[in-house]
C-alpha cells in the first residue's frame, strides 16, 4: 500500500510539471511571485569575437559535433548575466555553428539553454577533442513541425504551419556546419513533448512521428547508428516505465490528454530507436510558476543530457 502511494505521488510531482506549474516557488510577502522577463533575464550585451578568426579543429583533428533540437526548455531560459565572465566569453575548443560559421559557444543573448553545460561536460570528458554545438530550437512546438515529410496540414495539428518547415531549418543548418570545415557528426539531443501531450490523438502518434525524425537524420546524414539522446520529465521519482499506469497519468493530466502517451513513447524511444537514451529529469530547477527551467536548471539539464549521451556510447562500445 505504502508503495502504490509513492508511485501515485510520484505521478502527480511529474504531471504537475506536464500541466504547467512550477516546482520552485518564489516567496514574495507570502505570496508566490511570477517574475518578469526583466526580472529574470536582465539586460546582457553578447560578447564578440574577432570576425576575421577562423575557429575549426586541432591540426589533424575533426569536431565532434552535436546536433541540439526541440521546442523551449531547449531553446532556453537561462539567464545568461548569471554565467561566469568565461562561459559569457567561450573560448576555441568549444565551439557553436551560428551566423553561417563556427565560433566559439556562448550566449548571443539574454537567454541560453543546455547547450553550455551539455559542450562543457563532453569538453571535459574528452579534452583532447574539439566539441562543435549546431542548435535549432523552437518553443510551443509539435513533433510535426520536424517531420521530414513536412506539411502545412500536419504542422497545423498543433497550430505551427506558421513557423514554417523546422525539419528544412534544422537540416539546413547542419549540412553547413558539417561540411565548412572536418567534422564528425556524434550525436542528436532531443528535448521536447509537451506541445504533443495537448492532444490525445497526437500523444499516441508521438512515437511513429520522432521515429521518423531520428531515422530521417539518420538517413540524412549518413549516420545510421548516430546515438539519440532525449530528455523526459520524471520529477519526484517517477518511474522511467509508465506502463500500466495509463488512467492514473491521464487522470492527474488535466487538459493534456496526451500526456501519458508522449511521456511512455519517450521511454519507448530507447529500443526503437536504438542507440538510444531517455534521460528522466527529475526535480531540475524551475523560474517561479513557470514551466521553464531557471539558470541552474538548464545547466543540469545540460550536463544530465551530456551524461546520458556517454552512459549509452560507453555500454554501446563495450
Amino acid at each position: 500500500m505504502k508503495k502504490h502511494i509513492k508511485v501515485m505521488v510520484s505521478l502527480l510531482v511529474v504531471m504537475i510539471v506536464v500541466v504547467g506549474q512550477s516546482m520552485v516557488p518564489c516567496y514574495v510577502s507570502g505570496q508566490v511571485k511570477k517574475l518578469t522577463q526583466q526580472e529574470m533575464f536582465g539586460n546582457y550585451k553578447p560578447v564578440s569575437v574577432d570576425a576575421d578568426k577562423t575557429f575549426g579543429p586541432k591540426a589533424g583533428k575533426q569536431i565532434k559535433v552535436f546536433v541540439l533540437s526541440g521546442q523551449s526548455n531547449m531553446g532556453g531560459h537561462g539567464a545568461s548575466k548569471d554565467l561566469d565572465p568565461a562561459l559569457q566569453q567561450g573560448n576555441d575548443r568549444i565551439l557553436m555553428f551560428e551566423d553561417g560559421k563556427w565560433q566559439p559557444l556562448r550566449p548571443l543573448k539574454r537567454t541560453f539553454g543546455p547547450e553550455i553545460a551539455f559542450a562543457l561536460t563532453m569538453a571535459k570528458a574528452w579534452p583532447n577533442e574539439t566539441i562543435g554545438i549546431v542548435k535549432q530550437a523552437k518553443g510551443g512546438t509539435g513533433v510535426l513541425a520536424w517531420h521530414p515529410q513536412w506539411t502545412k496540414e500536419q504542422a497545423d495539428r498543433t497550430g505551427d504551419a506558421k513557423k514554417g518547415n523546422l525539419w528544412l531549418e534544422l537540416t539546413n543548418k547542419v549540412e553547413p556546419a558539417i561540411t565548412a570545415v572536418d567534422c564528425e557528426l556524434k550525436g542528436f539531443v532531443w528535448m521536447q513533448g509537451g506541445a504533443d501531450m495537448r492532444n490525445e490523438e497526437l500523444g499516441k502518434e508521438y512515437l511513429q512521428n520522432l521515429s521518423a525524425l531520428v531515422l530521417g537524420l539518420r538517413q540524412e546524414f549518413k549516420v545510421p547508428n548516430l546515438p539519440f539522446v532525449l530528455g523526459s520529465y520524471r520529477d519526484g521519482g517517477a518511474p522511467e516505465d509508465l506502463s500500466g499506469m495509463k488512467e492514473q497519468v491521464l487522470k492527474m493530466g488535466g487538459r493534456k490528454k496526451g500526456s501519458y502517451y508522449v511521456l511512455q513513447a519517450q521511454y519507448e524511444a530507447e529500443q526503437e530507436l536504438k542507440p538510444a537514451n531517455m534521460v528522466p529529469l527529475r526535480d531540475l530547477q524551475r523560474w517561479p510558476k513557470n514551466v521553464h527551467y531557471d539558470t541552474r536548471g538548464h545547466m543540469d539539464l545540460g550536463r544530465l543530457l551530456a551524461e546520458g549521451y556517454l552512459e549509452l556510447t560507453s555500454s554501446s562500445n563495450k
